[in-house]
């Protein structure tokens, strides 16, 4: 089943390839031919332009930005291009790599020292197989470097594929669409529409369920997720007619639905017998800090006692949405984190004094953790943690201390990639071990206990421990 909401403009994930894992042998022969000076044969001929000026691009940006919690390995990177570069030309490594090892010369001066074996496999490739466009390999090399970081977040993007992602990327943490407000589910051929609460969509009176067969009067029938979700978009303020089947009719129904802004829910929260609450983040979206203060001040009204702040399987998102979080429990100046970029230059994320906060500061809080919560949200549940404002409930969690960004090149394309560090406000770097739960608990269905599962279960219990018997 696939499913989607209806946006605007393009809000889909791309598939991104994962890391390929480069060969021992591969590396050791690398390694062996970067050490060796000497030989009778004669070096590939110095040229100013190469076919493969995408390359070097690409390792000046990889080398000037990557910033992860481990160094970057400039023969891994090496050892990835040149396996996909072998791959692609069907070259057997062995013998070939020991003969580059044995070729005189130096590559041109604006070929990086890293790089020259990866030159001389080339050019000893091309003076072979006069008709070769090394151009046509440039991608699969850059491909292969961001493989060779061992990170399979780190991709290369084409300039067809770059502002997809970068728009999809991006489109995750607004807190608002332009839509009808309608989740859309693709099955057996057909398109069904389920109206989100107080949309557009649900005013015009599209039922849950609904299949779509024409829109603005055109049969949509037969075609695929992506061009009806294009049909359905349009400005803001304009309407859209839309025919559908619903179940008990015997003619198709028409609607005409209104475009809008579409605020997407992040949060949601709930009052739990004994004075607990409960608020779940599901990421942090541009919005999600008001959408928090606003959930916490209506269970604030029935005078709530303690909380359970529920962030796992939260992938991060908004940085800034995160510290407005934060500002909720912690003291105003309080260090929320450090940020380093490649350069080594940290920067101190305070709270902001003036954030839009209440006072909760006598609240018991448990915050349930596991292994998919991650970036933003580890920042979170460390400062909370450090600060003994909360205790954390769960399993370890992801460990990401990395925050990523495209790096634009000249062709259009681009590479991904981590280009800072995030550190806990103790100045420890939020590595790749995760955070460790003050409490452990491992997530299993139970039948007892104001909840289906332990962890929950076991925080409402930490939680109500703590409380006044009689309230």
């Amino acid at each position: 089943m696939l499913q989607k909401s209806l946006f605007f403009a393009h809000n889909f994930p791309l598939t991104f390839p994962r890391a390929v894992a480069v060969a021992a042998v591969l590396v050791a022969i690398l390694l062996l031919v970067a050490c060796s000076s000497s030989s009778d044969s004669e070096g590939p001929p110095n040229e100013t332009s190469d076919g493969l000026e995408l390359v070097w691009e690409a390792w000046d940006k990889i080398s000037q930005n990557y910033a992860s919690s481990q160094p970057m390995e400039a023969e891994s990177v090496v050892s990835g291009a040149m396996a996909r570069i072998l791959d692609q030309l069907d070259i057997t490594p062995y013998p070939f790599l020991t003969e580059i090892g044995r070729m005189r010369g130096q590559p041109p001066a604006h070929v990086p020292s890293e790089m020259a074996d990866l030159w001389r496999a080339v050019a000893k490739h091309q003076a072979a197989n006069p008709d070769f466009d090394p151009s046509t390999i440039a991608e699969t090399a850059v491909s292969g470097m961001l493989a060779g970081l061992g990170d399979s977040s780190s991709v290369f993007l084409t300039a067809t594929q770059y502002p997809l992602a970068k728009e999809s990327l991006e489109g995750g943490i607004e807190g608002s669409y332009l839509g009808i407000g309608a989740r859309v589910v693709s099955q057996d051929g057909q398109i069904a529409l389920f109206p989100f609460a107080d949309s557009p969509a649900e005013s015009a009176g599209i039922m849950p369920g609904d299949i779509v067969t024409a829109v603005g009067g055109a049969s949509v029938v037969g075609q695929g997720l992506q061009e009806i979700v294009e049909r359905v978009a349009g400005p803001k303020g304009t309407k859209v007619a839309l025919e559908l089947l619903r179940e008990g009719e015997a003619e198709p129904v028409t609607v005409e639905v209104f475009r809008g802004d579409i605020e997407l829910q992040s949060v949601a929260s709930q009052l739990i017998p004994g004075g607990i609450g409960y608020v779940r983040i599901s990421r942090f979206r541009d919005n999600t800090g008001q959408q928090v203060f606003s959930a916490l001040e209506n269970l604030n009204r029935f005078d709530m006692l303690a909380l359970i702040l529920d962030i796992r399987t939260n992938p991060g998102g908004s940085p800034e949405a995160a510290k407005e979080t934060a500002a909720q429990f912690l003291a105003d100046g309080t260090v929320f984190g450090y940020v380093e970029g490649p350069d080594g230059e940290r920067t101190e994320i305070i709270i902001d004094p003036n954030a839009n906060r209440l006072d909760l500061d006598d609240l018991l809080i448990a915050v349930l953790v596991n292994e998919q919560t991650s970036r933003e949200a580890e920042t979170l549940a460390a400062a909370l943690q450090e600060s003994g404002r909360a205790t954390l409930i769960g399993v370890t969690t992801f460990g990401d201390p990395s925050a990523y960004g495209f790096l634009e090149l000249s062709d259009g394309s681009a590479i991904y990639l981590p280009v800072s560090r995030r550190y806990a406000p103790s100045g420890d770097l939020l590595g790749r071990l995760g955070l460790e739960p003050d409490v452990k608990v491992q997530s299993v269905p139970e039948t007892e206990g104001y909840g289906p599962e332990s962890q929950f279960n076991r925080a409402y219990e930490f939680l109500d421990d703590q409380l006044p018997p009689f309230r």
